[in-house]
Formats: C-alpha cells, structure tokens, sequence
C-alpha cells in the first residue's frame, strides 16, 4: 500500500491512508499463520479500517512487547465463523462468517 499517500493515526491504528482521490485501489492479501501449521486468510474487511476515506487504516496495532499478548480482533473476524472446542482446548476458523 506504500503507492497510496499516508495520513495520520486514528488511535491505536498508526498505518493509514488518504484514499479520497481514488475510486479503486488495491488491498494486500494477509494470512495470520497459527501453531501447527494453520494459516487464516483475512478478508478484504478484516484487512481496513475505515473512519472516512481520507483515513482509512490497517486493521492491526502494534505490539511493543513481545511476551505481552497479541490480539485476533473483530475487525479480522468479520468474515469468519469461529469455532470453539472447549473439551480439545482449540479454536477453529472458517471463512463466511457475519456480513
């Protein structure tokens, strides 16, 4: 996204972008990559943020400390359905969840 111009932070969001002069643009395909070799495709929602389209944000905020929990929000899981297995102690993931 680094072809589109930068635009200020919205809160904890510090990777934004000023889109207002555009009618399309690209987004980046994102995976997060899970122990034991599971990998989940984000959709194009769970990719941005959008307060207005002269700010809109990577849906992801950074982490300073690496021993601190990382979190798997709700703008990432807007298109998937979430499985829990409490009794195997797992979470599932699968594409088309809410709309």
């Amino acid at each position: 996204m680094k072809k589109y111009p930068s635009t200020g932070a919205l809160s904890i969001l510090d990777t934004c972008y000023d889109l207002s002069k555009y009618t399309t643009f690209s987004i980046p395909k994102i995976s997060f990559s899970f122990s034991g070799g599971v990998n989940v495709d984000l959709d194009a929602k769970g990719i941005l943020y959008a307060q207005k389209t002269s700010q809109v944000c990577l849906a992801f905020a950074g982490n300073s400390d690496d021993s601190s929990v990382g979190i798997f929000g709700n703008v990432q899981q807007k298109r998937l359905d979430v499985v829990y297995d409490v009794a195997g102690a797992r979470v599932g993931f699968g594409p088309a969840g809410c709309a």
